[in-house]
């Protein structure tokens, strides 16, 4: 019994911590029809980063997308939520898009939600790991997707494997990797595989 109580003690401290710093994802079940193939056509530059400012270009992106330019860079300066190693939690995003008056959600689904997400003409902010194997967890906004592929606006220069000449995306990855990509289940975080952050346009 003590056992038991300890850890539901454990889950609801864990829980509570998480959505203070990451605020709690909605899930999402319902399925909706969308393209079999979709790729966000409008015109966007892709910076690399430095260090560890994926949150920063990925919401730097995201406004670029909308028509305020902004770079990674000097967002990442006074970017909130970050962490003394200078990483930045989910909720930061949210902040920076919510001051510029963007609403934003941030939704656990499965493939077939984010794809209908994508499909709806706005990059999706996803949260996966950098490698398999690796802890290093990673910000990167979606931009399209076919039955074979995930297409990334990759910030990080040394996971840059392809150079699309319409400069839509600068990385692809196998679906089948990509949700392992996704997988970012651990111990004291154990409800953030499968997130992303929707900026909902209706509402802007």
């Amino acid at each position: 019994m003590f056992i038991i109580r300890t850890v539901i003690f454990w889950v609801v401290i864990t829980i509570s911590i998480n959505a203070y710093l990451m605020t709690l994802p909605i899930p999402v079940l319902r399925k909706r029809d969308y393209p079999p193939n979709y790729l966000i056509q409008q015109n966007n530059r892709i910076d690399l980063q430095k260090n560890t400012e994926c949150a920063a270009f990925s919401t730097a992106y995201l406004l670029r997308h909308f028509g305020i330019e902004a770079e990674g860079e000097s967002l990442y300066t006074d970017f909130p939520c970050k962490t003394r190693a200078g990483n930045v939690y989910s909720k930061g995003i949210r902040k920076i898009l919510r001051e510029k008056g963007f609403k934003t959600s941030y939704y656990k689904g499965d493939i077939h939600t984010l794809k209908y997400e994508v499909s709806k003409g706005t990059p999706v902010i996803v949260f996966i790991k950098v490698k398999e194997g690796l802890n290093n967890l990673h910000f990167v906004p979606v931009v399209g997707y076919d039955k074979e592929y995930i297409y990334l606006s990759e910030s990080l220069g040394h996971l840059v494997n392809c150079d699309d000449d319409n400069k839509k995306y600068n990385r692809k990855v196998p679906i089948k990797e990509f949700q392992k990509l996704w997988n970012v289940k651990r111990i004291h975080m154990p409800i953030y595989s499968n997130t992303y952050i929707a900026v909902d346009i209706t509402q802007h």
